[in-house]
């Protein structure tokens, strides 16, 4: 294989324009991303539904921290079979038509966004980088390579007696685009950076989420919270304590046992 011996103004003209350009490019990407994020507006019956069935599961992860009393009149609230809130909402809601989010155009504009904002000017500097430095040879990997790795490691170069460790300039703008996500994170906060992939993923998974019917969320809730029965956490009965009583509960008995054969005698 045809080794090379690389200019050293290759660094300063070339590799480190590349890294700047695409790290610039994420920047402004990122903030025209949040420019153009809507925040969503959920409708009055969305969020009395599920701040409602968010009071159940409380209930149901917490009631063993309240009194029985307070445990059972609370769910009386909820579940009773006249005035029950879940009761009545499971029942008023039984007929509904699930909630479809394809059919809000909120949603399709925010997504058709996301998607012109990392795409466009992906497009745009690839079509750059592919003109300004087209051609160049500008790194090698610090291990050797099968040949199987040149179509990935040296698009635009054809040169078949190449080394397959040798990287193109524009390889290498497509490894910046997916490499500087650690550094985006670093600069811009793990909280605040969302990188292109997890947003697609949001995306899809938003899109393939089966919307459910709203009747069918309350009788489950209901369902859940019928068989959920009190027992208070603030007063446990320990092992110890069981085998204590047990012991005594033996010892009880051998004493009475005793003093019948006693009296017997």
């Amino acid at each position: 294989m045809l080794d090379l011996l690389l200019d050293p103004a290759i660094r300063l003209w070339v590799v480190i324009p590349i890294v700047i350009i695409t790290f610039c490019a994420g920047l402004c990407r990122h903030y025209a991303m949040q420019l153009l994020q809507t925040t969503p507006c959920l409708e009055k019956d969305v969020l009395i539904r599920n701040q409602l069935l968010q009071r159940s599961r409380l209930l149901r992860q917490n009631g063993k921290y309240l009194p029985s009393k307070a445990f059972y009149a609370r769910k009386q609230y909820f579940v009773s079979d006249k005035t029950g809130v879940l009761t009545l909402k499971k029942e008023e809601h039984k007929d509904d038509t699930p909630e479809n989010p394809m059919q809000d155009p909120s949603m399709m504009t925010g997504m058709l966004k996301a998607q012109a904002v990392n795409y466009v000017p992906m497009v745009v500097l690839m079509s750059l980088i592919s003109w300004a430095f087209s051609g160049f040879v500008i790194i090698k990997v610090p291990f050797p390579l099968t040949i199987a790795f040149k179509p990935m490691l040296q698009r635009g170069i054809e040169l078949s007696t190449l080394s397959a460790s040798w990287v193109s300039s524009m390889s290498f703008y497509l490894t910046c685009v997916f490499g500087l996500r650690g550094l985006y994170s670093l600069v811009l906060g793990s909280s605040d950076y969302v990188d292109e992939t997890t947003a697609m993923m949001q995306q899809q998974q938003a899109m393939s989420r089966q919307p459910q019917q709203p009747g069918k969320l309350y009788q489950s809730e209901w369902d859940a919270l019928q068989v959920t029965s009190h027992d208070w956490a603030l007063n446990p009965r320990s092992d110890d304590e069981d085998r204590l009583g047990a012991l005594n509960d033996d010892l009880a008995k051998v004493e009475k046992d005793l003093l019948s054969k006693w009296r017997g005698h």
